[in-house]
């Protein structure tokens, strides 16, 4: 999702997260991967936060995750 709809982003990979850039706005708080307590899956709200924080084209998001629609 993030090539298709952040075209050009950044990311860093830290000790437990992933921090993503896009046009000037940071989002710190993806989880690199599953914890004890959580399964593989995306969480869809990390989905929600990310197209909010970095102002992604929610139409665009919603192509790849049909919870959006």
């Amino acid at each position: 999702m993030l090539n298709r709809c952040a075209p050009g982003h950044g990311r860093v990979l830290k000790e437990h997260r992933w921090w993503v850039t896009w046009n000037g706005r940071q989002f710190r708080n993806l989880p690199k991967g599953p914890g004890r307590n959580q399964d593989a899956d995306v969480r869809f709200a990390y989905v929600e936060q990310i197209v909010d924080v970095l102002q992604i084209d929610p139409d665009c998001a919603a192509r790849f995750f049909r919870q959006m629609r």
